[in-house]
């Protein structure tokens, strides 16, 4: 989901300033410059990002703007919301987590094993920080995100927000669904997984440092997370030394600053156009479990977890929801249009529905 920069109305009701670091610090963390044809100072890719922040945030009139002087830049954020006068700190922490990340890529080189010609730092940038209502932990991010400026222009993005649509979360708000955090900051090839996997203990006091950030509230509650595939699910068993079973659809409790976080486990965004190469049926069966991720990650409450993921599989497992099942499937897995998609369901469901009564 791209969104477009928009100017602040006049008399905007908050305002604040802050220094967001050195030139030497900034081109790390931001992965100055994104691609080899960018024209982009390093003030207009601040400003890119931060203005991304404070749109994802829904920030009504919000607008920032980047100033430089002595090799020192700082940032302006306006707009007509609290979450202003929390972005100075947030904004802080994140690149206080950020030296934690550059620190890990020098170590991976020091000890020979970063793939300079393929990998780059990428931290999770442009994303909801304040007002986000969940977080997404994932592996890591694709390649082309990085030259594209946009880590929510993905395609496995793109289609957990047409489930977060589909479990009622309004298009405006999908972006507070996805403060994205990845065990890997790296933009890599798709075909990077396996090659990822000794860069997670280099990157460990990164992630546990943003999971701080990302999940606790000012008030110190818990937003809940949803942990993607089979690399994040071990990740978070591992980590936090969880004995029962984590897998799809399952919650596991995990402990960050002393607060207690529900973690539900899903498969990753993409694993359906994988699943599709083992049949319709498994197909369907990854698609009805994505749809009650969703379902959970738009309903949740960190109070009653258990109830809300009951309530969620009772809704997609029903016998009166196949139909919509199928038509995501064929839409989302088979790149079918929508009346394709209706029409290849009827087909299926009314043989199989016949079938059964003979």
């Amino acid at each position: 989901m791209v969104l477009a920069l928009f100017a602040p109305a006049l008399g905007t009701d908050y305002e604040v300033t802050f220094p967001l670091g050195t030139t030497e610090e900034l081109t790390f963390h931001y992965s100055y410059p994104n691609s080899e044809s960018s024209e982009q100072t390093l003030e207009e890719t601040l400003e890119h990002y931060l203005n991304q922040i404070v749109q994802r945030d829904l920030v009504d009139n919000g607008l920032v703007t980047v100033q430089s002087k002595n090799d020192l830049y700082s940032a302006t954020i306006r707009g007509d919301s609290e979450h202003v006068n929390k972005y100075k700190n947030l904004i802080l922490k994140f690149h206080k987590s950020g030296k934690l990340a550059v620190t890990a890529v020098q170590n991976l080189r020091s000890d020979g094993k970063w793939n300079e010609r393929e990998w780059r730092l990428f931290l999770p940038l442009g994303l909801a920080i304040s007002n986000h209502r969940s977080v997404q932990l994932l592996h890591f991010p694709p390649d082309y995100s990085l030259p594209a400026q946009d880590y929510l222009g993905s395609k496995t993005s793109q289609r957990w927000e047409d489930l977060l649509e589909a479990n009622g979360v309004p298009l405006e708000e999908v972006t507070l669904y996805e403060s994205i955090l990845d065990i890997a900051p790296i933009a890599a090839p798709s075909n990077a997984r396996s090659q990822l996997k000794h860069t997670y203990s280099y990157f460990e006091n990164y992630v546990v440092q943003m999971l701080d950030l990302l999940l606790l509230s000012d008030e110190g509650g818990p937003r809940h997370m949803v942990a993607y595939g089979g690399p994040v699910r071990q990740w978070i068993k591992t980590h936090f030394i969880i004995q029962d079973y984590f897998g799809v659809n399952s919650i596991a409790k995990i402990t960050v600053s002393g607060v207690s976080v529900p973690v539900l486990g899903a498969n990753h965004p993409s694993y359906i156009w994988y699943a599709k190469n083992d049949g319709r049926q498994k197909a369907f069966e990854v698609m009805q479990q994505d749809l009650i991720s969703a379902c959970w990650q738009a309903k949740m409450g960190s109070d009653n977890s258990p109830a809300i993921l009951r309530q969620c599989q009772g809704f997609w497992e029903d016998e009166s929801n196949v139909m919509t099942v199928c038509i995501h499937m064929e839409i989302e897995a088979y790149g079918r249009s929508k009346p394709e998609a209706i029409n290849k369901c009827k087909e299926e469901y009314s043989s199989q529905t016949q079938k059964t009564e003979l």
